[in-house]
């Protein structure tokens, strides 16, 4: 781990804030370690992994932004007919948190029963012109399959 330590802050372009740390875990994790605190990223996975399960939240989906969903839709969207659909297995409630900013952002979609976001043929267009900017570059080759269909 130190050896793993020291390229770490050979290769990071500014000080690198780190820190050991003790946390009570289900036995998966080890108990003691390294937590880099140098990049913004790590307020959003000590928000998402509170004790060690993961947990969305609306803080959570607002620090992600389009970047985030965009993401998420690389990942786990896809076009199924006209219909696009997000099946993340995340519970209802935390699909609803999902689903409300989604919402708020003008693009229609609902919670289904099989832990996922369902979205018309309108704004399943919709959708995807939304995040068509924010698509990671190493994501738009299975992207603009999926878009092509519509």
């Amino acid at each position: 781990m130190n050896y793993q330590l020291k390229l770490l802050r050979e290769e990071h372009p500014g000080k690198l804030d780190t820190h050991w740390d003790m946390l009570p875990t289900n036995g998966f994790y080890d108990k003691v370690r390294l937590r880099v605190r140098s990049d913004e990223l790590y307020r959003a996975y000590e928000l998402m992994y509170p004790r060690d399960y993961k947990v969305i939240t609306p803080q959570i989906i607002s620090i992600a932004g389009m970047e985030g969903i965009s993401a998420l839709w690389s990942d786990k969207g896809r076009v199924v007919g006209r219909l696009g659909k997000i099946i993340t297995r995340w519970p209802d409630e935390q699909n609803a948190y999902l689903a409300d900013w989604i919402n708020s952002k003008g693009i229609a979609c609902q919670v289904t029963k099989r832990q996922g976001i369902r979205f018309d043929r309108a704004s399943t267009k919709q959708i995807i012109d939304f995040i068509r900017p924010f698509t990671p570059r190493c994501m738009r080759s299975r992207f603009v399959k999926r878009a092509s269909r519509l």
